[in-house]
This record gives structure tokens, C-alpha cells and sequence, in this order.
């Protein structure tokens, strides 16, 4: 007599709402845990400063006291070796052997290195209790790097060489030679998104400990977006906004470098233009969030939930600079936002704009 195999997954659904997979935790637990920890984007063109301001994180750290052991950097690194070796003395030299690099060339190696990453990074909050940091370089390239995989796996080519093939095929036909053609009707997408979402930044969002993203820009044609005063949008998945708290534009102007904020999950209020030539933009940045939430902008009582969970901030190192009998300046007033780009600016967009998902240009 034969036997009827079971349907896999026919049972899944009932039996997992029977199972206890998921322990819960307090809200004071949980800000102890986790609610010191950062999560950012820095995006800008190219020489804008992003790599020197993640770096300058370091300094900040060992201004406020860190030992050399309670301190932890994972870079993933997908660009020019040079690109982090000509700023290798904005490192204290103290953590210099405290900055792990993790050279990655495709999609396959980037999944790898960020998961050895996370291993480095629990182990040293297990034994230090310090959060630590990692940086992942130029997202747009990891997004390419989804796709370039994708079509590896699907199509036996490249991202280029299934391009090339499209557009041959279009020219062929004698049909629009725009290679986005080829794309009309996808159903692939999912699967992509799939690769880079579920499959690795959806788990990075989620990690216990601080997190940067570096970023190239990318044009904002859209008026309503909260990038449309700058014209750009970080490079890179169009969703990745949504994945961290803060987003920085980093750019300069000759020898003036400035950050501008343009998401601050905690805070009622963003800052705009900041000058920071010859300063810690991240130092700044913490000094503009303390001035924050002396005037009552900040929306969470996450000090007190720290302070009740005993959670701790590190001395400074350093004596207070503050002069005697002096009373502290008030909080400068912010420097009016950009204004938005004339009607005359905007006609000269480009009208024709490019599909959101391919950060290639044709």
C-alpha cells in the first residue's frame, strides 16, 4: 500500500502559532540594549567628506574616554583601497588595530563580510558591553551588486553582459533603443529586492549595534520628496531611507564642507546647513542634538529609560573648557533652510526620468 506523503508546509502555519520562538522584553530592557546605538546614512558626491566623517567617530570615542579594547570598527568596502589608506591618520593610533576592513568585490563576498562582521561585533559586546560600529561603503554599489547577481544566477551572465545582450536584441528589432525597454513587465524584481532586502540590509536595519552607510548621490526629480531642495537622493535602493534614523548630506564648495539633516527619528525638528571646515562632523552633529534637546525638541525620554535600565555614558577625558563665572551662550539660533531651487532650475530638469531601480545610465 502506497503512502500518501505529506504536503511540505501544509501544517507551517498552525503548528508555528503553537511554538514560543520569540522571547519578549521589557521596554527598559530593550533601551538598554539597544537604544544608544546609531543608525545613518551619509550621502554626498564624491569628495564630500563621507569616509572622513565615519572615521572621525574614532576621535569623538577617544575624546570621551574609550579604552582601546571597548572600541570596535567592521568596514565593508567595496571601493579604491586608497580611498581609506590616505586617511589613516585621522585614526587614533591607539585603535588603529581596532578598524577591521573587509575588501569586497561582488555580492557573494559582501554577504559574507557583513555576516563575519556581526560575529565580531556581538562577540565584542558580549565582552566589553560596548556597542560597536559598522560601516558599510557606497550602497549603491551593493545594489548593483543584487542585480549583478541576480542575473548571474538567472541568465549565466553579468549585469553587463545581459545588458549588452538586451540592447542588441532591441537594436535587432529595430524597437526604442532604450535597454529599460527590455525591462517593461519584470516580474523579477521581487526576487531581486529579495537578494538585497530580505537577504541583507533588512538584516542589518535590525542589528543591535551602530551602523553607517556611505552613499553617492543620485537626482531627485520628484518635488515632493524631503531631498527636493538639494535636487539629490542617497544612490542605491530607492527604500533605504526608511531602514535607518539619520540621514546626513554631506557636500563642499571649494574649501567649505557642510552637512545638512534630512531625517532625525527622535527629534521634532531637523537642522539644515551646518558649516563643519576643519571640524568632527559627527562631534557636531551630537552638539547640534544636545542643543536639540536642551530647547525641548527631542520627542523620547530615551536618557531617562537609559538611566533606569543603567545604562551609563562614558567621562570625557577632557576638563570641561568652559571658563569660570561665564554663563553658558544660549543655543545659537539655526540657519534658515535652503530655499527650494528657482522654476527656472527645474525646467532644465531632464524630463525623460530613469527607471528607480537601475542605477545604471545608458
Amino acid at each position: 500500500m502506497a503512502i500518501k506523503k505529506k504536503s511540505e508546509g501544509s501544517s507551517d502555519v498552525r503548528e508555528l502559532w503553537k511554538q514560543e520562538l520569540v522571547t519578549p522584553v521589557t521596554m527598559k530592557k530593550y533601551a538598554k540594549d539597544t537604544a544608544d546605538v546609531e543608525k545613518i546614512i551619509l550621502f554626498g558626491e564624491s569628495n564630500a567628506g563621507k569616509t572622513r566623517w565615519y572615521l572621525n567617530i574614532l576621535q569623538e570615542l577617544k575624546k570621551k574616554g574609550l579604552k582601546k579594547e571597548e572600541i570596535l570598527m567592521c568596514i565593508v568596502y567595496p571601493d579604491r583601497p586608497t580611498g581609506l589608506t590616505k586617511l589613516v591618520n585621522l585614526i587614533p593610533a591607539e585603535f588603529i588595530d581596532r578598524v577591521m576592513i573587509f575588501p569586497v568585490n561582488n555580492y557573494e563576498e559582501m554577504v559574507s563580510a557583513t555576516a563575519i562582521a556581526e560575529q565580531k561585533l556581538i562577540e565584542h559586546h558580549t565582552s566589553t558591553g560596548k556597542h560597536g560600529w559598522l560601516v558599510v561603503e557606497l550602497l549603491e554599489e551593493s545594489w548593483r551588486a543584487a542585480q549583478d547577481y541576480y542575473s548571474r544566477q538567472a541568465y549565466g551572465v553579468t549585469l553587463a553582459e545581459y545588458f549588452a545582450q538586451k540592447r542588441q536584441q532591441i537594436a535587432q528589432a529595430k524597437e526604442d533603443t532604450s535597454a529599460y525597454k527590455a525591462f517593461e513587465g519584470w516580474s523579477d524584481w521581487p526576487i531581486i529586492k529579495f537578494f538585497h532586502n530580505f537577504n541583507w540590509i533588512d538584516k542589518i536595519k535590525r542589528f543591535p549595534f551602530n551602523v553607517v552607510f556611505t552613499s553617492e548621490i543620485k537626482q531627485e526629480t520628484n518635488v515632493d520628496s524631503i531631498f527636493s531642495t538639494v535636487g539629490y537622493r542617497p544612490a542605491g535602493e530607492k527604500d533605504n531611507l526608511h531602514r535607518v534614523d539619520t540621514i546626513l548630506y554631506l557636500s563642499h564648495k571649494g574649501d567649505k564642507f557642510t552637512q545638512q539633516c534630512f531625517k532625525l527619528t527622535g527629534y521634532s525638528r531637523l537642522y539644515s546647513t551646518y558649516d563643519i571646515t576643519d571640524k568632527n562632523g559627527y562631534s557636531e552633529h551630537l552638539k547640534i542634538l544636545s542643543k536639540f534637546e536642551k530647547a525641548g525638541h527631542k520627542s523620547s525620554a530615551i536618557k531617562e529609560l537609559e538611566e533606569e535600565a543603567g545604562i551609563t555614558p562614558p567621562k570625557s577625558s577632557e576638563s570641561p573648557k568652559t571658563p569660570p563665572n561665564k554663563k553658558e551662550k544660549e543655543t545659537p539660533k539655526e540657519e534658515p533652510s535652503e530655499q527650494k531651487e528657482t522654476k527656472e532650475k527645474k525646467e532644465k530638469k531632464v524630463d525623460a526620468q530613469k527607471s528607480d531601480d537601475w542605477d545604471i545610465d545608458f
